[in-house]
């Protein structure tokens, strides 16, 4: 079930953060819409989550209310959320496995809760594309196809390629699941432009993925170059999974740095509730 349209998103999509997420929820859900290329974070504890929604507004926030708090204590969370114009501007849905017949109209009668409340019931096949109409209601993937993460801080994020019996390796500037984008100099520009498809190995941490990967473009960076490949379309989806991986992994890490030194919140949302 779910209620309310929403207006398109920013250009650049939305970030969707899963609280206190199940771990079938985890499994089913959260796996399966990281490959269906959604940005997807999880949140364990509710005294963290206007930490994330201070800093990354536009989100979409998902709530398991199963566990943590009571319903009415969850809502008074929720209203807080909504009313403060700090994160005002993050769309709140529900995501449970089990819910009465007195919670489902208690959460769907709540104006607050305007991304849905999605009653799982162990149906996970049947309910993810419902959940997946709703994020492009709200625009969660903008104006992007894929996700993709920054490696410049990662030095053993590489790309290796053998050209003319010489073996190159380029520091990876970004990667996702389609595409990476290496740093290159001007002494390997020209075993770069104007080539086919090139045989590459794609390093990232311990893991070494073989791919075919096709230039798409090359741009200035500085004193150097970026060159964008496209990786080929029959690479395993074993390798893919390990690049996907490697991309929210890294966000994951990054994400938590967005809100290192933030305090947790200490309201007692269950005031009142008793």
């Amino acid at each position: 079930m779910e209620q309310g349209q929403q207006s398109a998103g920013p250009a650049f999509g939305r970030k969707v953060f899963f609280l206190n997420p199940s771990f079938s929820v985890r499994t089913h859900i959260i796996t399966l819409l990281r490959v269906l290329e959604y940005e997807v974070y999880t949140i364990s504890d509710y005294r963290r989550v206007k930490s994330y929604l201070r800093v990354h507004h536009d989100a979409v926030l998902f709530i398991n209310t199963e566990s943590q708090l009571n319903i009415p204590a969850w809502q008074n969370l929720i209203k807080s959320i909504k009313q403060d114009s700090v994160f005002n501007s993050t769309i709140i849905g529900v995501v449970n496995e089990h819910l009465s017949p007195t919670e489902l109209k208690l959460l769907t009668d709540d104006p607050n809760i305007t991304g849905g409340v999605f009653h799982l019931e162990g149906q996970f096949k049947a309910v993810l594309p419902t959940i997946e109409r709703k994020l492009n209601d709200l625009g969660a993937k903008g104006r992007r196809q894929y996700v993709r993460t920054i490696c410049m801080n990662d030095t053993s994020a590489r790309f290796l390629w053998i050209q003319d019996k010489k073996l190159f390796t380029a520091q990876i500037v970004d990667i996702s699941t389609a595409s990476v984008a290496v740093l290159i100099t001007q002494k390997e520009l020209p075993f770069v432009q104007g080539r086919g498809e090139i045989f590459a190995t794609i390093q990232l941490g311990q893991k070494q993925i073989q791919t075919k990967a096709k230039v798409l473009v090359v741009k200035p960076s500085g004193n150097n170059f970026a060159a964008i490949f496209i990786i080929n379309e029959q690479t395993p989806q074993e390798s893919i999974q390990a690049i996907r991986e490697y991309v929210f992994e890294t966000l994951e890490i990054a994400m938590l740095k967005t809100v290192e030194g933030f305090s947790i919140d200490k309201t007692d949302y269950t005031i009142g509730t008793r």
